[in-house]
């Protein structure tokens, strides 16, 4: 089921732009379902500060200062449970995605520990074009090629770093399409997680807002000459109340 749109909140957070964002799938979506729920929480919350804003601004009894204080309020005392959704979620699927990596490389490695993949690195080290002899290892599927050369130390085959991850994702695809997918889902489900956190907290100091100061020219024209944060309201409050406290 969908989460309703608010328009009042940027579409980044919304959980159907995270599944578009991470290609999630009828495959994938099972793997990535605690990181849909990270935002569809964080979508939720955001939702609910609009609303308290509007009820407080709406009070009677409020003043403007305290109505943005009671919208604070609901912000600060529910985010809290939102950032721990996202960390808790960021470390799931951190472990996951290193015991998957470890699944991958257990049998490369394996194989490229065997004699004759000794001599494999040698004349790939050799070579003049070692990408295209990966690449015709890759179409003929030669596991034999592929896991001396990827299942070792780049250098062994004069490759570089950036050469070898490429060509060990594609030999990873090919020989365990599942696995690699449902790595591929995962780690670009952390991406997401790790880059929107700070999202979060700019969209919620956007909801909460500010309380516009206005003054009157000569013309009788009213004008917004500047803002009222929540923390100067709170600085305010908590000043008169030292005074109480003393004078009680």
């Amino acid at each position: 089921m969908s989460t309703e749109i608010n328009t009042s909140i940027t579409a980044d957070l919304h959980p159907d732009t995270f599944r578009s964002q991470v290609g999630a799938d009828d495959d994938t979506a099972p793997f990535i379902a605690p990181a849909v729920e990270a935002f569809e929480s964080a979508y939720s919350y955001l939702g609910s500060i609009y609303a308290v804003r509007e009820a407080a601004f709406s009070d009677p009894t409020l003043t403007p200062e305290a109505a943005l204080l009671r919208t604070d309020d609901h912000a600060a005392a529910k985010l809290a449970a939102v950032t721990q959704k996202f960390d808790s979620t960021i470390a799931q699927f951190t472990r996951s995605i290193k015991s998957l990596e470890a699944d991958l490389s257990a049998s490369v490695k394996e194989q490229a520990g065997k004699m004759v993949s000794g001599e494999v690195r040698a004349l790939m080290q050799k070579s003049s074009d070692r990408v295209a002899l990966l690449e015709k290892a890759l179409a003929e599927k030669d596991e034999e090629v592929l896991s001396a050369v990827l299942g070792a130390p780049p250098m062994l085959s004069g490759l570089s770093k950036e050469l070898h991850a490429t060509f060990l994702r594609a030999y990873n695809q090919m020989r365990k399409p599942e696995t690699t997918k449902r790595l591929n889902a995962l780690t670009a489900a952390r991406t997401q997680l790790e880059n929107k956190g700070g999202l979060v907290l700019r969209e919620m100091e956007k909801a909460v807002g500010t309380v516009p100061v206005l003054k009157q020219d000569k013309a009788g024209v009213t004008r917004i000459v500047g803002k009222i944060t929540p923390r100067e309201v709170r600085e305010k409050r908590n000043a008169s109340a030292k005074v109480y406290r003393q004078h009680a």
